[in-house]
Order: C-alpha cells, then sequence, then structure tokens
C-alpha cells in the first residue's frame, strides 16, 4: 500500500493557484465565461508531488462509465448514457456526447480512459511537453497534465495521476466554446475532479 499523505486540496497552476471542488453536478454546470487565451507556449514544471491518498482504478476498468454519476453527467450538459468502448491495455473506456439537430450533430464529447499497471502518465509528461498548450497541476491533490494540440480548437486533454502505475485520461471538446477554446481545459478540469470522486481508495 502506497503512503502518500493526505493535505489540503487545491489545483495549482503553474504562476498561479485555482481551488477546485472534488464534487461536480448539475449546480456547477459550467458555463463559457472569459478566460485569456494559451500562449504558444506555456511553463511545463516539475511533476507535482501527489498530497490525496492513492485510488484504485483496477475495479473501475470493466465499468468506466461509473465514472460519471448521472447527475454529474447532466450537470455538464452531457447526454445520457454513456457509451462503453475498448481502451488500452485489456480495459473499457466512456465516452459521453451531446448531439443536437436532425442530424445528430456531436456538439459535446467526453471520452475517459484508464491506464493500470502502466507508466502512462509519466509518458504523456514526457510526450507531450512541446505541444503548443502544456499545465502542470494538481487536482484535488493529485499530479495533472493539461494539454491543447491545437490552442485554437476546444478540444483539451487532462491526464491525472491517481496512484503509482495508475492514471486517468479524459479528452473533452465543446464546439460552443470556439470562441473561448481554453474554457474546455477549465471545463476538463472539473470534470477530472468530478471523476475522482467516484474512484475508491486503494486499500
Amino acid at each position: 500500500m502506497s503512503s502518500w499523505p493526505v493535505a489540503a486540496a487545491a489545483v495549482i497552476t503553474a504562476g498561479s493557484v485555482i481551488t477546485l471542488g472534488a464534487c461536480a453536478g448539475a449546480g456547477n454546470a459550467p458555463a463559457p465565461t472569459a478566460a485569456p487565451r494559451p500562449s504558444a507556449t506555456q511553463p511545463s514544471g516539475p511533476i507535482p508531488s501527489p498530497v490525496g491518498p492513492p485510488r484504485d482504478l483496477t475495479t473501475m476498468t470493466r465499468r468506466p462509465c461509473e465514472l460519471l454519476t448521472a447527475a454529474q453527467a447532466t450537470g455538464f450538459r452531457l447526454n445520457l448514457p454513456g457509451d462503453e468502448l475498448t481502451g488500452l491495455h485489456d480495459t473499457l473506456r466512456c465516452k459521453w456526447t451531446t448531439t443536437t439537430g436532425t442530424a445528430l450533430e456531436i456538439v459535446r464529447m467526453l471520452d475517459v480512459s484508464l491506464s493500470v499497471n502502466n507508466p502512462a502518465f509519466d509518458v504523456a509528461y514526457s510526450r507531450d511537453r512541446g505541444l503548443p498548450f502544456f499545465e502542470v497541476i494538481t487536482i484535488t491533490g493529485y499530479p495533472a497534465i493539461v494539454t491543447m494540440t491545437n490552442a485554437k480548437l476546444p478540444i483539451c486533454t487532462v491526464n491525472m495521476k491517481v496512484a503509482e502505475q495508475q492514471s486517468v485520461s479524459l479528452d473533452y471538446e465543446d464546439k460552443t466554446l470556439k470562441g473561448n477554446p481554453q474554457h474546455s481545459c477549465e471545463i476538463g478540469k472539473r470534470v477530472a475532479a468530478a471523476v475522482l470522486t467516484n474512484v475508491p481508495p486503494k486499500s
């Protein structure tokens, strides 16, 4: 059993501090707000030391759609149910979407995948530092990497390490945020905090 110390939770960005609640529900449904556009480069910083107790993803690899409750998913304006799809390394992932019109065009999408017994988080840290937007933070005490492959598109990836060799990766896209693409990352961080509330502690 890992011995990560338990401490107060905060989301720490490079050069600033953002407090992020661990729970997210319909009352916290995100709305586009003014936010600075990402610069061409962001200071990466070292991987933060974990202060949250280690979590155990092993029980969630076959039921990833339980990583968000129905109330949390609808709070983020995602349609139910989520779709279970094949993930990496013998896991399943879950994809939620929001569609509109008779053509059922996807306007909002969340894809959550899990990694167990794999250094996926550390690989992502080394691989993604050269992306147009790269941010190292903590989310309620857990190290996380926030990236955008194209700073002009409202598509954001959040990788979060919940224990040694265990991590959660989520891709969030919201086409309604084309005028403020970086806000997709702010919502992605809130989703990650909500996901954490449904991951059991490591025994």
